[in-house]
């Protein structure tokens, strides 16, 4: 359901609710507390699933960043008896990326074949004779460690959502408040508690697709590996 029928489907619930007739059996200040206190929960796990999304981009970034990096540095280390070890470190580099072709990012994991090659590959360059090429070569380590922890902190940020009991907790307190507020309106107050249970509902649909990075759009994240190909001139021709 998209998000726009959702919303809807929240305002007719929310008002809906207040049709059943008023019950003034409540304490007015007792559910603009239980309000409050949903609200504050809400946002602030909706400020934690934004910094997740944001942290994901950064850390993908650092990923492309250094892949590029590591194979400018081995290109600068093929030469004659690098040759061979440059060339299967570039189809390995373009095997790894092209695994993102017409994949979706939640399976990110599906890749890691392809990048344990790569990596492994680093290790099997011949002997290094003088100073540039050891120079180059720690710095080419150096970047392929940083685009391993990239790849392990994207894992475990695409998979670090909302635990089933904080998500209980959240759910529990918007119904608590949804009951208070309804228990707590009067003939008069029809409109203004059905704007509050909207707002709360509302409140957990953002929450819902802020916590789901899917929602980020997967093709598009992995389309961004992909056209690093392009970035770095790998064309297999």
């Amino acid at each position: 359901m998209s998000m726009k029928k959702q919303l809807l489907l929240v305002f007719a619930v929310a008002f809906g609710i207040t049709l059943i007739g008023p019950v003034s059996a409540g304490s007015a200040e007792l559910a603009a507390a239980a309000v409050i206190a949903t609200a504050v929960i809400i946002g602030f796990s909706a400020h934690r699933a934004l910094s997740r999304r944001d942290d994901l981009a950064e850390e993908i970034a650092v990923e492309l960043n250094k892949l590029r990096r590591v194979y400018h540095l081995g290109k600068n280390l093929g030469n004659d008896r690098h040759r061979q070890w440059f060339t299967d470190l570039h189809g390995h580099l373009y095997g790894y990326l092209t695994a993102f072709d017409k994949k979706d990012f939640s399976k990110y994991q599906e890749t890691n074949g392809a990048f344990r090659k790569f990596s492994y590959h680093l290790y099997q360059i011949p002997s290094l004779e003088t100073e540039k090429e050891r120079v180059l070569y720690r710095e080419l380590l150096e970047a392929a460690g940083l685009v391993a922890g990239a790849r392990q902190r994207i894992q475990e940020l695409w998979n670090g959502g909302m635990s089933s009991s904080l998500w209980n907790l959240v759910l529990s307190m918007a119904a608590l408040s949804t009951l208070a507020v309804r228990m707590a309106m009067g003939p008069s107050d029809q409109n203004v508690a059905a704007l509050v249970i909207a707002a709360l509902g509302c409140g957990l649909v953002y929450l819902r697709a802020a916590d789901d990075l899917r929602s980020l759009g997967g093709g598009d994240l992995s389309k961004r590996y992909v056209e690093n190909i392009a970035r770095l001139e790998l064309s297999r021709q």
